[in-house]
């Protein structure tokens, strides 16, 4: 079988980081290619070539250019699947369909975007989906955010997003946590390091926050630190290939977010065995919720206590951290190939 995968970029992300664990098992099963709009370096590009994954790219400077569908339909012909992640690929591989001469199938990665309650965005938006075999959402609050917006069950299949259990456990053992506190995320619209540097006005003032990821927003999340009086608190990591050893040097990690399709990074942390405080939102929540600690959205002081809470009681950090060590195991980036296999032969 041969399968192609499709994606704006490869600059880390949750859905990078699930390409970088799961077309390496799946090349186990099937030629697999990547083909990115616009090229890359870094750790998750190198672990795909390493493994053996044919990476192309389109050189495109911006790949919200439509011209990019014309581009695309000498690339998408001779595949038995064709894979689709993330906006703006959906609509120009969408549009470029007629070239597919196998399966066409999308991830739908988050419970929200910028294109949702634009009412006259929804005749595009059935006819763009209706494009697919196949639409896979990434968690039951991903498809029911999804169909709801629609109108119609254009998701069925639910498949959740995994990690490789055994690498991020493998890179704690032994790692002895410092006092910080520690937010693995790109800064977009979906996340919200904000609340986290507002909530540290209120954190024991000996604990270290340091943010791993960089995106659009990073400047003004550094402005507001400074404007707090906080930057000698706050370490501004930027992207980063070892998230591991982050998250593992962290006493606990945290997942500020206005919304999310799954929360990639907080299994993650729990998979490094240490407590993660993650937003009550869709999709998060469940992934969270009765193994981590859960705080409302956007409310630095119930974060802050929650933090305080963790960081001031060894029998609840111990017993937080054995949680999130066992339901981590439930998110393995196996159970995750097994069920696209299933797709990809359905």
């Amino acid at each position: 079988m041969k399968v192609l995968h499709i994606i704006p970029s490869m600059e880390i992300g949750g859905a990078q980081r699930l390409l970088s664990d799961l077309l390496p098992l799946q090349m186990k099963q099937a030629d697999v290619t990547l083909l990115v709009f616009k090229s890359v370096n870094n750790a998750l590009v190198d672990k795909l070539v390493e493994a053996g994954v044919k990476v192309i790219s389109l050189e495109v400077k911006n790949v919200y250019n439509p011209l990019i569908i014309f581009k695309l339909k000498k690339y998408i012909k001779g595949y038995d699947v064709v894979h689709v992640h993330l906006f703006p690929a959906l609509y120009w591989v969408a549009f470029a369909s007629g070239s597919v001469e196998g399966k066409l199938i999308f991830t739908e990665h988050s419970t929200s975007n910028s294109r949702r309650g634009k009412r006259w965005l929804l005749p595009l938006e059935r006819l763009v989906y209706g494009k697919y075999s196949e639409v896979v959402s990434i968690s039951p609050q991903t498809r029911t955010a999804l169909n709801l917006w629609l109108g119609r069950e254009c998701s069925r299949e639910v498949i959740l997003n995994g990690i490789n259990v055994e690498s991020f456990a493998g890179a704690a053992s032994g790692v002895q946590s410092s006092g910080s506190i520690v937010m693995v995320s790109r800064f977009a619209p979906s996340k919200d390091q904000e609340t986290v540097i507002r909530a540290m006005r209120y954190i024991d003032a000996d604990v270290r926050l340091k943010f791993v990821g960089d995106g659009p927003l990073m400047a003004k999340n550094i402005e507001l630190a400074e404007s707090l009086g906080l930057a000698h608190r706050i370490d501004f990591i930027g992207a980063a290939d070892d998230v591991a050893r982050y998250i593992a040097e962290a006493k606990v990690g945290v997942q500020s977010s206005h919304w999310e399709g799954f929360g990639l990074t907080a299994v993650e942390i729990m998979a490094c065995g240490r407590p993660v405080v993650a937003s009550d939102v869709p999709g998060l929540k469940q992934v969270v919720q009765d193994a981590g600690l859960l705080f409302k959205a956007g409310d630095p002081e119930e974060l802050a206590r929650t933090v305080n809470s963790l960081l001031g009681d060894e029998q609840l950090y111990l017993q937080t951290a054995r949680s999130c060590a066992e339901r981590a195991a439930e998110y393995d980036i196996k159970k995750t190939a097994e069920g696209y296999w299933r797709v990809y032969n359905g």
